[in-house]
């Protein structure tokens, strides 16, 4: 199958090197022009060193290019990234699938899949769950789930592989309420690793966030098992405790004492749960909503609310 990735990081070099493994055509769109050359030339993507590029990956930064004579488009831009990206590639698209694989939401708190539907005519998918680029990209043991259209089937056989499985769902709502906001949690147990505040804090945290996360997806018309699977708890579970984890990075440097933007103009790479918690802390007026963690993790990020205060009023 040819596909076309939009988006040339960490995660859309992974999915690239992945479906290559599996023997499709991949073309990869990266947005800056240095960096496109530069992963064509080299077969590398700085934000993965250990990944060899394979050579049936062709990269530009010539969007009509990478989107010719495509069957597929996977979307792995940040998201606030996403509305641009899809009106600039609208011209190029033919009704062909798009999967969306960024994570967060607009910012007027809509579903990606909303954003993108509201430009295309093709089927939009969403796919999401505990998939590290880094282990990903390496060909190490992986879930995830595929939510969407009617052909749900047919476009799990594309990523399939005997190193990363692929459950379905008929949940996009939830799949994406899960995916953008267990970011959060993740900056919320950097913050207590980097005061050391220990284990038992970090358990309260992710069950009170979980509980958080599903009350926003039911009110957004989600299914409450999502929460409970793969994409729910299992993404929670390694944004939340991995090395990998830029969420938790951020937040790990906070707890040390660091100011907030100081460690982000630092980072190479986007941390998703910044720009989420500042859409999700207007969900809880938006759909009348108790979510004293989210709000908590908003005031020490932005008011200077001392972590312990916000453990507190949990």
């Amino acid at each position: 199958m040819n596909i076309s990735i939009l988006g040339g990081g960490s995660w859309g070099t992974a999915l690239a090197v992945h479906l290559a493994n599996n023997k499709h055509s991949i073309k990869v769109w990266e947005f800056f022009i240095e960096q496109a050359q530069e992963m064509q030339t080299q077969r590398k993507c700085k934000l993965l060193p250990h990944v060899i590029i394979p050579n049936n990956i062709f990269i530009s930064s010539n969007i009509q290019e990478i989107l010719h004579n495509t069957e597929l488009v996977i979307l792995v831009v940040p998201s606030d990234k996403v509305e641009n990206t899809i009106k600039n590639a609208k011209t190029y698209l033919n009704n062909q699938p798009i999967i969306i694989c960024s994570k967060g939401f607009s910012a007027d708190g809509r579903l990606l899949s909303d954003v993108v539907k509201e430009q295309i005519n093709g089927e939009v998918y969403c796919l999401y769950g505990p998939t590290h680029a880094e282990e990903v990209g390496q060909g190490l043991f992986s879930g995830i789930v595929l939510a969407g259209g009617k052909n749900k089937k047919k476009l799990k056989k594309v990523f399939a592989s005997d190193n990363l499985k692929v459950e379905l769902s008929s949940d996009i709502i939830g799949l994406q309420v899960s995916a953008a906001l267990k970011n959060i949690l993740a900056v919320f147990i950097g913050v207590l690793d980097g005061m050391n505040l220990g284990d038992n804090a970090k358990a309260y945290v992710m069950t009170k966030g979980l509980n958080e996360i599903k009350t926003i997806g039911l009110a957004m018309g989600a299914k409450k098992e999502t929460f409970y699977g793969l994409a729910g708890v299992g993404d929670i579970i390694v944004t939340c405790t991995s090395a990998h984890s830029r969420n938790r990075f951020v937040g790990l440097e906070i707890g040390k004492g660091r100011n907030l933007d100081e460690v982000l103009v630092e980072m190479k790479m986007v941390a998703e749960g910044i720009t989420t918690i500042k859409v999700a802390e207007k969900f809880a007026e938006k759909y009348h909503l108790e979510l004293p963690l989210i709000r908590g993790l908003y005031d020490l990020l932005f008011k200077g609310k001392h972590p312990r205060n916000v453990l507190k009023d949990l």
